[in-house]
């Protein structure tokens, strides 16, 4: 019998600022690029995509069309929650560092 994925619900976190700046990125990128892009999210739904680990509950999705584009997310049991995306490995040290402020606030929301 073959093995079953996992199925992931996904969904953009908004910010105490009110902010989704995942779905502002999002809809910044050309047609043709966020076609790309969201057809890598989409594997997350099922587990699947280049993600890695970056610690402290932060994973990155990388996107191989373009410059680089990066996908920061977290898991919460059965939900996907994307944070925030990069557009290339020139911004990636503060983009990571907002990441992290609104895993916080995620946690902070959470009562842990």
């Amino acid at each position: 019998m073959p093995q079953q994925s996992p199925a992931f619900q996904l969904t953009s976190y908004v910010a105490r600022n009110g902010k989704n700046y995942y779905d502002e990125w999002i809809e910044l990128l050309y047609r043709n690029v966020r076609f790309a892009v969201l057809s890598q999210i989409k594997k997350l739904a099922v587990g699947l995509g280049f993600q890695k680990n970056l610690g402290e509950k932060l994973w990155e999705l990388k996107i191989d069309d373009g410059p680089g584009y990066r996908v920061y997310f977290v898991h919460e049991g059965a939900e996907v929650i994307l944070l925030l995306a990069g557009p290339d490995k020139k911004l990636q040290a503060r983009t990571i560092k907002l990441t992290r402020k609104l895993i916080q606030e995620i946690e902070a929301q959470k009562g842990n």
